[in-house]
């Protein structure tokens, strides 16, 4: 047990030694390919968190006794409209955000802490290199500009669940704790921050609810708001569709079956009744690289199981893109969906 302990600290150690390497020389190309040689996504996900604590932890600056640390605050934002509007990208009062966090305590020993006035998306935030957030946090120029505000586009009569990020830096010591750390207990932050973005927000015939999550490092982002944005968007689907068909025809099936196609792979959820055919209602849930299956359909399961879905069923295999029917979501009564799982 102590060798294999031992050999895995080795191991995490050197991965860590290979992405310093590759950030200090701005080689982020060999980085991404390398992700994308991984034989799984627990080996993929390995690699990544060693480039995040390359950047997080960097050893360069730690001659100086406090440092920059750049973070970023998902915020999943659920909006449905009366009628067609677009909810702005731009804070228009980002140091009364600051002032929020800091007399909630999520700033904890961090000064001279600023943050951006642009709600940036997620594809913003995929685009940035890692050798540009390590270059950054040596900086001490606060966060980063190049950030552009996206703004939300929102239809008429339809819920929709989007992710945005509020980006940061702080100047800290380096033996104190992160921002990401003490703003970990969204309970003491959220709701005040939740209110002054509803209110920054704002807009005429547009019902919009802000779900902030807890900060995280600018690398890591883009994959925890992804992930909150799936779950947010996933709670949405029961809820309505458990609504409807409860009120149409009773307790319904739900079949959580996992799929591979061209555009690759998704776990899908199908909810159904026997009592009518014709309805039939589907979540897509697309799977990233580094996603853990397992978690995913646990995560899935609980909610529903919470929801008192009793009849609940797992694929135990990967299916086709589409059913031999042509479908992408399966009713309880199609061949091969199986019993109850529970």
């Amino acid at each position: 047990m102590q060798q294999t302990a031992a050999g895995d600290t080795a191991a995490r150690r050197a991965l860590l030694l290979w992405a310093r390497e590759r950030l200090e020389g701005g080689r982020d190309g060999e980085i991404r390919d390398a992700l994308r040689r991984m034989p799984s996504a627990a080996a993929a996900s390995g690699l990544w968190d060693a480039v995040c604590r390359a950047v997080e932890d960097d050893e360069a600056a730690s001659e100086h006794e406090v440092g920059v640390r750049l973070f970023a605050f998902p915020i999943v934002l659920v909006v449905a409209g009366r009628q067609p509007a677009v909810v702005t990208g731009t804070l228009a009062h980002p140091d009364a955000i600051r002032e929020a966090l800091e007399k909630h305590g999520a700033l904890g020993a961090a000064r001279n802490v600023g943050l951006s006035n642009a709600l940036c998306a997620r594809t913003a935030l995929d685009a940035i290199e890692p050798s540009a957030v390590l270059r950054w946090s040596r900086e001490w120029s606060g966060p980063p500009r190049e950030l552009a505000p996206q703004e939300i586009r929102v239809e008429r009569g339809r819920e929709q669940v989007h992710v945005r990020f509020i980006v940061g830096a702080g100047i800290s010591p380096r033996d104190a704790p992160s921002i990401v750390e003490t703003a970990s207990n969204i309970g003491a932050w959220g709701i005040p921050l939740a209110k002054l973005l509803m209110q920054e927000l704002a807009c005429p015939a547009v019902d919009l609810l802000a779900l902030p999550r807890p900060p995280v490092g600018l690398l890591r982002a883009p994959l925890a708001g992804r992930q909150a944005e799936i779950e947010a968007a996933f709670h949405l689907f029961v809820s309505n569709t458990l609504r409807e068909l409860r009120a149409a025809a009773g307790e319904p099936t739900a079949i959580v079956s996992a799929h591979e196609g061209a555009a690759g792979a998704e776990v899908r959820v199908s909810m159904s009744s026997v009592f009518d055919a014709a309805l039939l209602e589907g979540f897509r849930w697309p799977l990233h690289p580094f996603d853990d299956l397992q978690r995913i359909e646990a995560v899935i399961a609980e909610l529903l199981q919470a929801c008192r879905v009793d009849d609940l069923r797992v694929i135990p295999k990967v299916l086709p893109e589409r059913m031999g029917s042509g479908r992408l979501f399966l009713r309880g009564g199609d061949a091969g969906t199986g019993d109850r799982a529970h």
